[in-house]
């Protein structure tokens, strides 16, 4: 998916990812994200993909955060 396009549905208007010295796109952090957004999150790595840290998304989990239907 574009990034304008997820930016557009998980980020909260004015924010973005965050990105490395080299301008690559690394993770959306929690803050950043719609509250819609932070539940599907949540729901993901609660219970599809257990994970220890739940404070950012890295590409490949946001792109299924993305998908899951609102």
């Amino acid at each position: 998916p574009e990034r304008e396009a997820i930016t557009h549905l998980l980020c909260i208007l004015g924010q973005d990812f965050t990105y490395t010295a080299a301008k690559r796109r690394v993770r959306i952090m929690r803050a950043k994200m719609t509250t819609l957004a932070q539940i599907q999150m949540t729901l993901l790595l609660s219970n599809i993909l257990p994970n220890d840290r739940n404070a950012d998304l890295p590409p490949w989990k946001y792109q299924l955060v993305y998908v899951v239907p609102t």
